[in-house]
């Protein structure tokens, strides 16, 4: 497991961040470690742009059109 330290971090910054600690009942590390795991789960912009644009490009051949379209006359 690593250690982060932050370094010059306000005063006001550092107070805001133990008030809601306390209030999730959290200690400040375990707050700010919740914070930074849901930050690095999180996709970033750039990594989404390339999904959507994936989706988007993504081309069926006319034998795959046509045969979704019989598998769903077979099915009514």
């Amino acid at each position: 497991m690593a250690t982060l330290y932050v370094r010059d971090l306000s005063e006001e910054a550092l107070a805001e961040l133990k008030i809601r600690a306390a209030r999730n009942r959290q200690s400040l590390q375990a707050y700010a470690r919740a914070l930074l795991e849901a930050e690095a789960a999180t996709p970033s912009i750039d990594d989404l742009v390339v999904r959507i644009r994936e989706r988007v490009t993504a081309r069926l051949t006319t034998e795959e059109v046509i045969g979704d379209i019989e598998a769903g006359r077979r099915r009514e």
